[in-house]
């Protein structure tokens, strides 16, 4: 993303024009509270960059859709991929996710039909309307656990991400 940036400002777009324009799409897996961290990690570290480059506090705000992963998903048992999808949503709306996209737990069988695409669907329907988790700004927001988690993340990742600024950006590195 930081690189699009670079390049656009070159080219005289104004960051503040740019950067709320980008969008960010991750996989989330099972490890819930890691991709919790994860999720809330690349929300604090693309306001830092963003903030750093002279952008403005909306062109801080990271758009971001989140997926639940296909690898994890079992061939032999997929009534499982159930289970897995919706650890994983949850975990992507306490992240923080402005959309999402849950895959039907039948996808790595056989094409998904009605019954498992309408599930798939549905377990995103849970957790907004009947978990009302649309409602809170940060559900996961004070838990020691995963705010040391995110820190850590976080600082792991912007240490990587100055190394490779110093290397003259993704491309050069």
């Amino acid at each position: 993303g930081v690189e699009y940036l670079r390049e656009l400002a070159k080219a005289g777009v104004d960051i503040n024009t740019t950067a709320p324009r980008i969008r960010f799409a991750v996989t989330v897996g099972t490890n819930f509270f890691l991709e919790i961290a994860k999720v809330r990690a690349l929300r604090m570290l693309w306001s830092r960059a963003v903030a750093a480059a002279g952008g403005n506090e909306t062109a801080q705000r990271l758009s971001l859709h989140v997926r639940t992963s296909l690898w994890n998903k079992s061939v032999v048992d997929p009534y499982n991929n159930l289970l897995r999808a919706t650890v994983e949503a949850f975990a992507g709306v306490l992240g923080g996710c402005d959309s999402m996209q849950v895959g039907a737990f039948d996808q790595v069988v056989r094409p998904p039909d009605d019954f498992s695409l309408r599930i798939a669907r549905n377990t995103q329907l849970v957790l907004q309307k009947e978990c009302n988790l649309n409602h809170v700004i940060d559900p996961a927001g004070g838990s020691w656990f995963v705010e040391n988690a995110t820190a850590e993340l976080a600082t792991r990742a912007w240490a990587l991400f100055q190394e490779v600024e110093k290397l003259g950006g993704m491309e050069a590195a």
